[in-house]
């Protein structure tokens, strides 16, 4: 009779790496133990590669599953239903207008209070209404306040990164975007961190007074660093991210603009953000076109959208 090999679970990763099979890097956590972000999307909007939430949101839950393995994340579109949400470790809302922060505000709030993470990209962050602001501010540490904030399209070069975990890998870059600053933080900043910040030109102070175009606040921050992207750990526990830039889907493409969403997004979930950050391929503007699931129009120059891509990373 054969004696009992009982080899427990845990010691698996170890043997393997022994007799030269995967490594423990390589060797895939139970479905059980792995944290779960659940992404939430609005409707695209703003033309061709616009405000497409859906489309990168796919793009980033396909990277997390393929090369994080204690995370798993799933992509959902706003709808009725959503009880995937009481299940998440962390939650990534991109919407309009704020609109799912409006919409979910009273379903997110337990969780929050729960510890659950939190990410709000690009116009979630400015959801215009006292209340929504109020708790995105409690929740992830910044809103987009109007008269306060402003919206501009500007190149922002980021020279500089903090030493935190979602800093991990990230190499100076510049990104033209739609980059919101002059952000209302939290009036306790012990638990802000600033991850992208850079100093917009002067043009974009000069707005006219109105909610989006400037105020006397912002034209008086002349030559000042602004914040674009931050995390936030909260006093009561959990994790929240605030990135104000993705307004066009091409972006995606510029390596450290799209780690710094990946590692902040293991970050708020708990997770351990692999030390050189979250690896990923660069993809190509086919790969990305891909995601967006609908027909190039007839008047989009493709072939200046790909010079584009190729010098996001020169």
């Amino acid at each position: 009779m054969k004696p009992n090999c009982y080899l427990p679970a845990f010691a698996l990763p170890l043997v393997l790496a022994v007799l030269g099979g995967p490594t423990v890097s390589s060797y895939a956590a139970p479905e059980a133990t792995k944290k779960k972000i659940v992404f939430v999307h609005g409707a695209a909007s703003h033309g061709y590669g616009g405000h497409a939430y859906g489309p990168a949101f796919r793009m980033l839950a396909r990277i997390l599953n393929a090369n994080v393995p204690a995370v798993s994340a799933v992509v959902v579109q706003d709808n009725p239903d959503l009880s995937v949400l009481e299940t998440a470790d962390a939650i990534v809302l991109g919407s309009d207008g704020g609109g799912l922060v409006k919409k979910l505000g009273d379903r997110l709030e337990p969780l929050m209070t729960r510890g659950v993470g939190l990410a709000c990209i690009h116009y979630t962050v400015d959801p215009t209404d006292p209340k929504a602001i109020q708790r995105l501010i409690t929740w992830i540490g910044g809103a987009y306040e109007q008269h306060w904030s402003v919206n501009p399209f500007w190149e922002a070069e980021f020279k500089t990164f903090p030493t935190h975990p979602v800093s991990r890998g990230l190499k100076p870059f510049k990104a033209n975007d739609e980059w919101y600053y002059h952000m209302r933080f939290a009036a306790d900043t012990k638990g802000l961190t600033p991850i992208l910040s850079a100093v917009p030109p002067e043009a974009t102070r000069q707005g006219p007074d109105g909610p989006h175009s400037g105020n006397a606040h912002v034209r008086a921050r002349r030559e000042m660093p602004e914040v674009v992207a931050w995390v936030y750990e909260r006093p009561g526990g959990g994790r929240g991210f605030g990135f104000t830039g993705m307004h066009t889907h091409w972006t995606w493409a510029q390596d450290s603009y799209r780690k710094s969403v990946l590692n902040a997004l293991v970050w708020i979930a708990g997770a351990e953000v692999p030390a050189d950050g979250v690896p990923s391929k660069t993809p190509t503007l086919e790969e990305l076109e891909s995601d967006l699931g609908m027909p190039r129009p007839a008047d989009f120059n493709a072939e200046a959208t790909r010079k584009l891509i190729e010098s996001l990373n020169r």
